[in-house]
């Protein structure tokens, strides 16, 4: 008589990708393995393989749900306003904020970068085409800087906020230097002085 329960497809999934994230998250891709995401989400190495085929194919899961969540993040802070300098600043707020909260997130972006295992999704082209088209509109009705090209500005703003949050040590160490006290909201205040005419 078999006492194994059968297992619920979507929970299986999302047990092995909560795992693999944590462990992408600290080893990156290549210092894990499937006997470690095994170990961590509790599902067995045959039923990980039987629904991702291979580790790689674990951790492009993993990259397209922490996307995902990213998108939809930045999607439910968007305020329903006309105003593009209004979304611009919320823009950068919004972007801000995750990125402090989601240290997984943050670091599975490095090791993909450190690994060579960075991947374009539709995801990712859809939402920085937004971005993009949202600097142009903003270029066309006067408010952002025309002396730049549109396509540049949502990568200098995703590179600034990146920064950011991986230096806040040296941040916090250079402020004591100074006796300057620098929040976010004067990187959001000075990323939109730079980006606006």
């Amino acid at each position: 008589m078999n006492d194994r329960r059968p297992r619920d497809k979507a929970q299986t999934v999302r047990d092995v990708i909560a795992a693999a994230t944590h462990l992408f998250s600290e080893k990156g891709l290549h210092g894990t393995s499937i006997r470690d995401i095994e170990k961590a989400s509790g599902v067995s190495k045959g039923l990980i393989l039987h629904h991702f085929d291979s580790k790689e194919a674990v951790y492009a899961a993993v990259q397209d749900h922490l996307n995902q969540t990213y998108v939809t993040w930045m999607a439910a802070q968007r305020d329903a306003t006309d105003d593009l300098l209004a979304a611009i600043k919320n823009g950068i707020r919004s972007s801000l904020a995750y990125l402090a909260l989601s240290r997984d997130f943050r670091r599975i972006v490095l090791w993909s970068y450190l690994e060579g295992q960075e991947r374009t999704t539709d995801l990712d082209k859809r939402f920085t085409s937004s971005l993009i088209e949202s600097m142009r509109m903003g270029q066309e009705t006067g408010l952002v800087r025309d002396d730049v090209k549109a396509f540049v500005l949502p990568f200098i703003v995703r590179g600034a906020i990146d920064y950011w949050i991986r230096r806040e040590p040296l941040r916090g160490s250079l402020c004591a230097e100074y006796g300057d006290e620098i929040t976010d909201e004067d990187l959001v205040e000075t990323l939109t002085q730079l980006i606006l005419k």
